[in-house]
C-alpha cells in the first residue's frame, strides 16, 4: 500500500471525468500539476476554480527568506507547476491561454489559465506521459555522453522569447562551475540561519511528511538520513555538499544556464513554464536533471556565471544526465492547496 504522502503520484489517465462537469475536468488537470519540481520541494502553489479557469497563486508562507531571499526560486516553481497545467490539458483536447499576474505583481495571484475546447496534440508532441516519470536526481550520473543532436531537441522547451539556454560540456567549463557552486556552499552554509532554514526542508527516508526533500534522493543511506537534518543545521557540511556536487557537475552529460533579458516576477515564471517543458522532454529521452541556483543568490558569483553566456541574466544552473531512476518526492494533497478567489 501507497503511503498517503506518495498517493499523489498514483493518478490515472483513465479515471478523467469526460462526463463530467468543466469544474470536475479542471480539478482533475490540477493533480498533475502539483507533481511539478519546486525547490527544496515546498511546493509553494496554490489554486482556485473559477468559470472555465484555473487561478495560480504562490503560496508565499512557504517562502524561505534566508535561502531564496527574492523568492525567484518559488516563482520559478509556481511557473513548473503551471507548465504541467498547461501539457494536462492540452493532453486532454483543451486550448490553454494563461495571462501571468492579472492583478499586478504586487499581487499574489500568478495567472489565470483560461481553458475551452481545442484539439489533442499530435503523440510525438504531447509530453503529458512524463510528468509521472519526471525527477530530479542528487545522487550521480552515468558517465556517457549527450549527443548535440538530443541536447538541439532538449532545448526545443524553451520557446519563449526573451529567454535564452546555452549549453556547456567541456571539461574547463565544469571546472568553472564547479569552482562556482564549491564558492557559493562555502558562503552560505558558513550561515547559521541559512542552514536552519534549508534544513528544515531536510526528511529522512522514512518521511511521513507531505513535502520536503526525503535524503535517499541524495544517495543518503537510510540509518544515516536518521539524525542528518539536525546535524545540517548544526554544522558546516560545506566538504560534503560540494564533493556530492563536484561529482554531479564533472559526471554529468552537459551543464545548462538558462537565462533571460528580464529579472522579475514575471520572467523567473516564464523560466519554470520553460524549464518544466524542457525537463519533461528531457526525461522522454531517458535523461535527468540536478539544480545548482547556489551562484544565482550571489551578485558576484552570478556575474561571473554571467560570463560564461552571450545574452542574458543568469536564472539557474543546472545538469543534465543519464541516470538511474529514482523513487519521487512526497506530495500534499490537492484538497491542502485548493483555495479560494
Amino acid at each position: 500500500m501507497t503511503a498517503k504522502n506518495y498517493q499523489a503520484w498514483e493518478v490515472r489517465e483513465s479515471d478523467y471525468p469526460a462526463a463530467g462537469s468543466i469544474e470536475e475536468k479542471l480539478k482533475f488537470l490540477l493533480r498533475y500539476a502539483i507533481l511539478a519540481p519546486s525547490g527544496p520541494n515546498t511546493q509553494p502553489w496554490k489554486f482556485a476554480l473559477g468559470e472555465n479557469a484555473v487561478f495560480v497563486f504562490a503560496d508565499l508562507k512557504r517562502s524561505l527568506p534566508f535561502v531564496d531571499p527574492s523568492n525567484r526560486t518559488l516563482f520559478m516553481s509556481v511557473g513548473c507547476a503551471i507548465a504541467n497545467l498547461l501539457v494536462a490539458g492540452e493532453h486532454f483536447g483543451f486550448r490553454a491561454v494563461a495571462d501571468y499576474f492579472p492583478r499586478g505583481q504586487d499581487s499574489d495571484l500568478v495567472a489565470k489559465v483560461a481553458f475551452e475546447p481545442g484539439e489533442s496534440l499530435p503523440l510525438q508532441e504531447d509530453l503529458f506521459l512524463q510528468i509521472q516519470k519526471r525527477h530530479t536526481t542528487k545522487d550521480k550520473y552515468d558517465r556517457r555522453m549527450i549527443e548535440p543532436p538530443t541536447l538541439e531537441d532538449i532545448m526545443g522547451g524553451i520557446d519563449l522569447s526573451g529567454l535564452y539556454l546555452y549549453w556547456h560540456s567541456d571539461k574547463d567549463s565544469k571546472s568553472r562551475m564547479a569552482d562556482l557552486v564549491a564558492r557559493a556552499h562555502q558562503i552560505q552554509l558558513a550561515k547559521k540561519e541559512f542552514r536552519h532554514n534549508l534544513g528544515e526542508w531536510l526528511r529522512n527516508n522514512w518521511t511521513s511528511e507531505p513535502d520536503g526533500m526525503p535524503l535517499y534522493t541524495f544517495g543518503v543511506p537510510d540509518a544515516v538520513s536518521l539524525g542528518f537534518p539536525a546535524a545540517f543545521k548544526e554544522f558546516d557540511l560545506s566538504p560534503a555538499v560540494i564533493y556530492r556536487d563536484s561529482g554531479l557537475i564533472h559526471g554529468c552529460g552537459a551543464m545548462g544556464i538558462l537565462a533571460s533579458d528580464g529579472d522579475d516576477k514575471p520572467t523567473w515564471v516564464l523560466c519554470g513554464v520553460s524549464l518544466e517543458k524542457l525537463l519533461l522532454k528531457a526525461t522522454r529521452l531517458g535523461i535527468r536533471a540536478s539544480f545548482f541556483s547556489q551562484p544565482i543568490g550571489h551578485p558576484e558569483l552570478r556575474t561571473e556565471l554571467q560570463g560564461m553566456i552571450a545574452r542574458g541574466y543568469p536564472q539557474l544552473l543546472f545538469s543534465l544526465g543519464y541516470a538511474t531512476a529514482m523513487r519521487s518526492t512526497p506530495r500534499r494533497p490537492l484538497e491542502d492547496m485548493m483555495t479560494g478567489l
